[in-house]
């Protein structure tokens, strides 16, 4: 078990190594033993939870001066938090069936440390928007996450190597699609609650 400073270190090299060099991380990343759950927990949760207080953080301050709402903040919040999570979570099960279609043998936890690591800059994104939405221009940086996972699908899954590139391009789209359909669902749905 990890204590709290060993935790935060854990998280923040795990973060700036995917990003600043991810063909050596991803190299770490599949010597790791472990399922889902402890990735869930150690890595993806704690991010998660900090894209929800960015983004209540962000509602407040944009509310500051014309009432406080306390039930629209948590709204921003659970919005956020679900909005990835389940994007994450059905991004991990296509992308594990599309494996065999590509001439590879599925493997969940292998997928999961593919799509929850390729999300790290598209989460990092969200915690910095959340709190100041009008640095807009950084929703960019997102895209890097297809660059993370087009570098780590040769290291985590056992495709052929003349398909790698199609899987990697039809999972990407697939993910976007994914994440962009479960946050329209999700806007809808919290934007009639507000």
């Amino acid at each position: 078990m990890m204590n709290f400073n060993q935790f935060i270190k854990h998280l923040f090299s795990r973060c700036t190594g995917i990003i600043a060099s991810p063909k050596v991380e991803w190299h770490k990343i599949k010597e790791e033993e472990g399922s889902f759950f402890p990735l869930a927990v150690y890595f993806l949760f704690p991010l998660l939870i900090l894209t929800s207080i960015a983004s209540m953080v962000g509602s407040y301050l944009q509310m500051s001066g014309s009432g406080f709402a306390r039930d629209i903040i948590i709204v921003a919040g659970l919005s956020s938090f679900l909005s990835f999570l389940i994007s994450i979570l059905v991004s991990i099960l296509a992308v594990n069936a599309m494996i065999r279609t590509f001439g590879g043998t599925p493997n969940i936890n292998q997928a999961a440390k593919l799509v929850v690591y390729s999300f790290v800059p598209g989460i990092l994104v969200a915690i910095i928007l959340g709190m100041i939405p009008w640095f807009y221009i950084l929703g960019l940086f997102f895209l890097y996450s297809f660059y993370i996972f087009f570098q780590g699908t040769p290291v985590m899954l056992d495709i052929p190597p003349e398909r790698q590139s199609n899987f990697s391009t039809l999972s990407s789209a697939t993910i976007l699609a994914i994440y962009l359909m479960i946050s329209f669902i999700l806007s809808s749905f919290f934007g009639a609650i507000k």
